[in-house]
């Protein structure tokens, strides 16, 4: 769905140079020189301060690892599996996400780890955090997905200031370590998409690409959009491994993002003839269907691969794993709309299929599927839904005996159920026919984000949401094993 703190520094009464705090919610640190008066003596300290929230957890408190998560491969379907114990693992949880819009606007963009920049303040609350990792672990769950991102001047996310932050803003990153260490002591692990595949809104990341980033397409297809993508995933990863490794494992994988598409309202698909070379070294002819899909098919293929290759280069165990919405949601008939066509349909938006994704070296896969149509029942949108992207042919079976699939998003809209009580009744049955499908995992779109006023949040009615949908595992009773 959708630099530096440059705090100044004040002379207190005391004698002692004291660094402004932080807004609420932020969290980074500084280096400070504190002059003591003790006695007749006045001592000079160099000190690193935490300028943290604080609630922050410090991160020189001892953490226990998680268990890494593996994969099983199966003539059936594949499982993902803890290493350590040799238990099957069903991801079971939620979509955790915070949305601030500026001043008098309603909804808003992704905030959740928000730090201070230079013209805004920080939106992270580690308290909320923390209350719905106890709630979450309490009820049996044990995945929250977030989204690392950083794409509007009202939240800059990982991008921090345009002109002086590189690969990542560090006071945001901070605020993810946090986050990521609450997960691990409540035993829950974090799935981070990294947005919809734009480009952190700095010079660092825009001003290298052609049409400074706001053309997605040349992310996927060409070389400079490819490696900008691929620094971007791997230099959150390599913060991780290098200032907390401990945390890794609490990461169930990485998703390249939230949900894979191209568009045919951008270049290049808005040119009907000439070729292209594209980021794989092969070249496409503009001007025949077959090829501008091949296009569009082989390079998420070639574009997957890159990613997958540099993480796992610096964790050879981290799980990667992409997104993707149905094309029955944007009015997409895989066949009848191949070669990305500018003006064939309404919504610009061509998502690759579930089948496309599974012939590349992703480990695993993530399908969301929402109901938009009141009259339609819940298994007609089930099956017309996950059929459009390939989920029930015999090609996608045999995907799914090395790679499992899991519901990264579902959720319900009040115009197709007006009550949280109907969407509750409504989600159990989406529960169960996921269940029979032998998914690997389910995460409600949202926990608590009641920033988005058109869909039913768990949190509305806690206790009945879990009462009825348990932990989504099964279709009745809670399972509190991991």
């Amino acid at each position: 769905m959708k630099n530096e703190l440059s705090t100044p520094m004040k002379r207190t009464g005391t004698g002692i140079l004291d660094c402004l705090l932080c807004q609420p919610g932020t969290a980074t640190t500084r280096r400070c020189h504190l002059r003591v008066r003790i006695g007749g003596y006045l001592l000079l300290a160099g000190l690193s301060l935490g300028l943290v929230h604080p609630g922050a957890l410090p991160a020189q408190d001892k953490l226990e690892a998680l268990e890494r998560i593996g994969i099983r491969r199966s003539e059936q379907e594949a499982q993902f599996f803890l290493k350590d114990s040799q238990s099957p693992f069903f991801a079971k949880g939620f979509n955790y996400i915070r949305l601030r819009a500026a001043e008098g606007a309603s909804g808003g963009d992704h905030a959740t780890f928000d730090a201070d920049t230079k013209n805004t303040r920080a939106s992270y609350d580690p308290e909320r955090a923390e209350a719905m990792f106890s709630a979450l672990s309490k009820a049996g769950y044990n995945t929250v997905r977030v989204f690392i991102i950083g794409r509007s001047s009202v939240n800059p996310g990982i991008a921090g200031d345009y002109d002086t932050t590189k690969a990542f803003h560090e006071p945001y990153m901070e605020n993810v370590l946090d986050f990521l260490r609450r997960a691990t002591r409540h035993r829950i692990r974090v799935f981070p998409a990294f947005g919809d595949g734009e480009l952190p809104l700095n010079a660092y990341y825009r001003e290298r690409l052609r049409g400074k980033g706001h053309n997605k397409n040349v992310n996927v297809l060409t070389e400079e959009g490819v490696a900008a993508r691929v620094e971007h995933i791997t230099s959150f990863l390599s913060t991780i491994k290098n200032r907390e490794p401990v945390l890794l494992p609490t990461l169930l994988g990485l998703q390249c993002q939230n949900e894979a598409y191209l568009r045919a309202d951008q270049w290049p698909f808005t040119e009907k003839s000439g070729v292209l070379k594209a980021a794989n070294g092969k070249t496409y002819d503009l001007a025949k269907t077959e090829e501008r899909q091949a296009m569009m098919e082989e390079g998420y293929r070639h574009y997957h691969e890159r990613i997958v290759e540099a993480v796992k280069a610096i964790d050879a165990e981290m799980l990667v794993a992409e997104g993707v919405f149905v094309p029955r949601a944007v009015g997409m008939d895989p066949a009848q709309h191949a070669g990305l066509w500018p003006g064939k349909k309404g919504d610009e938006r061509y998502p690759p299929t579930l089948t496309t994704l599974g012939k590349g070296r992703l480990d695993f896969l993530d399908v969301h599927f929402y109901r938009t149509r009141a009259k339609e029942s819940v298994e007609d949108a089930l099956r017309l839904n996950l059929g459009s992207t390939g989920f029930f042919t015999p090609e996608m079976a045999e995907m799914r005996k090395t790679k499992p699939v899991i519901v990264g998003e579902f959720g319900a809209f009040d115009f197709v159920e007006k009550t949280f009580e109907e969407s509750v009744q409504s989600m159990v049955r989406v529960r169960d026919l996921a269940l029979m499908e032998r998914v690997n995992g389910m995460l409600y779109w949202t926990y608590d984000c009641f920033e988005q006023s058109r869909l039913h949040h768990a949190a509305a009615n806690w206790t009945l949401f879990v009462e009825k949908m348990g932990n989504f595992e099964k279709k009745t009773g809670l399972n509190q094993s991991e």
